[in-house]
């Protein structure tokens, strides 16, 4: 398209300066300056208002078809949720990260009685949104298109509330509100007690005290101190008193836990006392069973497995005499260890187990040597 408009801007700058050209002939025949210097004119005129078209026909091509895409309704927020927590609304919602550089961010709306008057905003604005049900909604906070949640801490439990939340656009655009919820906060309940923990192979197993009828849970996990998210371990309410959590013997964490109760808000409760999982303080009870099976030439040393899954391996010690001292001789993952030096001497070996980081205490065998038959 572009080469066929500057095919016929080039073709009719050709033809009229043929006529123009025929024309100045005519003049300088005829002897007449002024018409003459009237044609020069028209020449230069036409030349230039040709020369712009075809300039601005190729920049217009650069460009590209004009496009009214970035004045669309942007791709509303998603999947609206809330929790009560103690004097807090947390409210969670979903939004495409790939979709975040096409939005300014998120409003966040709430319907409260008596109705406020509305806020000044621009033509094109909220205006035309707020309005909700028998009341209006207003907008309590605007939000990074980065931000997932925000915390409300103006309200009273026993009172209703509406929110809905609405994405805007770079040029301003407001998405559809597809999300509103309702809910009534209530008081929360009180926090579990007396959590405990153990740990069983590669899992961390929590108990605590029932918080009440029809009390549920949530669990939260850390690895900071007293620093959590608000989101918990467990993917539903956890409705028992226990719950079994992937242990990890190179890693220090902290859990939490909340009673929830409620169908549509969850009322959550204050937390329970924290607990620390630090296995680098973790230290194995003592062997039981060790006994030693002499021969002229070795001892085989054998004990009980430690009840401690967590347990990386034994050390096995061994004293001739007490001016030696007792010295290391080993080490086994196994609770079994063959000592292969001829016990021709009484000697008293001492078995300990391995945590994480830490060793625990030693079990004992006296006397140990061998005696041949006669």
């Amino acid at each position: 398209m572009l080469n066929l408009f500057q095919h016929l801007i080039k073709s009719t700058f050709y033809e009229t300066l043929k006529r123009v050209q025929g024309d100045k002939k005519r003049i300088c025949t005829t002897g007449s300056i002024g018409e003459l210097i009237t044609v020069h004119r028209s020449l230069t005129l036409v030349y230039c208002i040709l020369l712009s078209a075809f300039c601005l026909l190729i920049a217009c091509g650069k460009k590209g078809d004009p496009t009214l895409k970035s004045y669309e309704k942007p791709d509303s927020p998603a999947h609206l949720r809330a929790i009560h927590r103690e004097s807090e609304i947390i409210l969670f919602w979903e939004f495409p990260r790939d979709k975040e550089p096409t939005i300014k961010g998120f409003y966040l709306l709430r319907l409260v009685s008596p109705n406020p008057p509305l806020p000044p905003f621009e033509k094109g604005g909220l205006r035309g949104i707020l309005k909700g049900g028998t009341g209006d909604f207003e907008r309590i906070a605007f939000l990074e298109n980065n931000k997932r949640s925000h915390v409300d801490k103006d309200f009273k439990t026993g009172s209703e509330y509406k929110y809905k939340i609405i994405s805007q656009s770079l040029k301003g655009v407001m998405s559809s509100d597809l999300n509103i919820i309702t809910i009534t906060p209530n008081p929360p309940p009180s926090p579990p007690r007396k959590v405990q923990w153990k740990v069983e192979h590669n899992s961390l197993l929590l108990n605590w005290e029932n918080a009440g009828n029809g009390i549920l849970y949530n669990i939260y996990k850390s690895d900071k101190q007293n620093v959590y998210s608000f989101i918990p371990v467990n993917k539903e309410p956890v409705q028992g008193t226990s719950f079994i959590d992937p242990f990890d013997v190179k890693r220090t964490v902290y859990y939490t836990i909340r009673s929830i109760k409620g169908r549509d808000l969850k009322d959550e409760g204050p937390a329970s006392d924290e607990i620390e999982i630090n296995p680098s303080k973790f230290v194995p009870s003592s062997p039981t069973g060790l006994q030693a099976i002499v021969t002229e030439e070795k001892v085989n040393l054998s004990w009980k497995e430690a009840p401690e899954t967590w347990v990386i391996g034994y050390r096995v010690y061994r004293e001739v005499d007490t001016n030696g001292g007792v010295v290391l001789i080993g080490e086994t993952q196994t609770p079994a260890f063959l000592d292969r030096e001829k016990p021709l001497k009484k000697r008293t070996y001492r078995v300990t187990a391995l945590g994480p980081v830490k060793e625990g205490p030693a079990t004992e065998i006296r006397d140990v040597v061998f005696i041949p038959y006669r």
